[in-house]
């Protein structure tokens, strides 16, 4: 079965997500099983997207002052990148992407 995200901003696994950590922790409180039964699984796919998505909106202080720091070398003109590593990086990407 294959979901599109129709909606712009809104992730149907995350709504699935939480409705089952929100009745996980419902049950606990009440000390039972669920009385109908119903379960809810996720694929390792959309498991690991919530997850990822999470992880990108808390993103770290350290991670923004580097960038700020980028930012500021662009702008000034003093940037140097390290020609080696970025072609390194282009290669092992087409590499990925073949093998």
């Amino acid at each position: 079965m294959e979901i599109k995200n129709l909606l712009v901003g809104t992730n149907p696994y995350e709504k699935k997500i939480e409705k089952a950590e929100r009745a996980e922790i419902a049950e606990r409180v009440r000390g039972g099983s669920s009385e109908t039964g119903d379960k809810v699984s996720l694929s390792e796919d959309a498991t690991l997207r919530s997850v990822a998505l999470r992880a990108a909106g808390t993103e770290t202080d350290d991670r923004a002052e580097r960038i700020a720091a980028l930012r500021d070398q662009v702008r000034n003109g003093t940037y140097q990148p390290d020609n080696k590593k970025t072609a390194a990086g282009i290669v092992r990407e087409d590499l990925s992407l073949i093998i």
